[in-house]
């Protein structure tokens, strides 16, 4: 009789973020190096619809994508960014393909990706909210997100907080040219950040980064 192999399911877990979409991606890139993961990395597209007044625009989000080849084989790590208004950029970060028993490493990954970002990433910062809106779903979506993956959603950004890695060494140097504290949130001393990935702030039809200009190496 034939020996038949069933696949395990896998799944795919998505949150939006806080931190630019350019910050996410030179975090994940320097967790997965510092946990010993071997990774290729790709460049994607990720189409979505924005109304304006009430008319739907078709937008494409560049995606730094990171396909993991150890130790979980097939697993996909994608980050992009989306404009929810006309000013209110909110980043997004996926892990898909991944198995029940991936759960610990996904974790893992996701535990040294905090450590690594600016700002806690479910906790937005006022500014934020209140360009892409105070009742939008995605402001509760990530701290549901992110509980269900074990973190405590109510603990905010700590006070001075400091990174691992690359975007750490940036912290201290915003501060030493008096950037203050508030520094350490990844964005003004109001909360506020870059409203879009390639730094021009306008309304671009395509919210794409020019492939040959990633903006921070990712």
């Amino acid at each position: 009789m034939a020996k038949v192999t069933i696949e395990a399911e896998r799944f795919t877990w998505e949150t939006p973020m806080s931190n630019r979409v350019t910050d996410v991606a030179v975090a994940l890139r320097e967790s997965m190096e510092g946990l010993g993961w071997a990774f290729e990395r790709e460049r994607g597209e990720h189409i979505y619809t924005r109304f304006a007044v009430i008319l739907p625009m078709i937008k494409v989000a560049y995606v730094f994508r990171f396909r993991v080849t150890r130790p979980l084989p097939g697993v996909v790590v994608d980050t992009w960014e989306m404009r929810a208004t006309h000013r209110g950029d909110i980043s997004y970060l996926a892990v898909k393909d991944y198995r029940d028993e991936d759960l610990p490493a996904v974790r893992g990954l996701l535990g040294e990706l905090v450590e690594r970002l600016p700002r806690r990433p479910w906790d937005f910062p006022i500014g934020q909210r209140l360009e892409a809106g105070l009742v939008i779903p995605e402001w509760s979506d990530s701290r549901r997100r992110w509980h269900q993956m074990g973190f405590d959603t109510g603990a905010r950004t700590p006070k001075g907080w400091v990174p691992k890695g690359s975007l750490g060494e940036r912290v201290r140097e915003e501060r030493g040219e008096g950037g203050g504290k508030d520094a350490a949130g990844g964005g003004d001393a109001d909360g506020d950040r870059d409203v879009n990935a390639d730094g021009d702030g306008e309304g671009d039809e395509m919210d794409v980064l020019p492939p040959d200009d990633q903006g921070p190496e990712a």
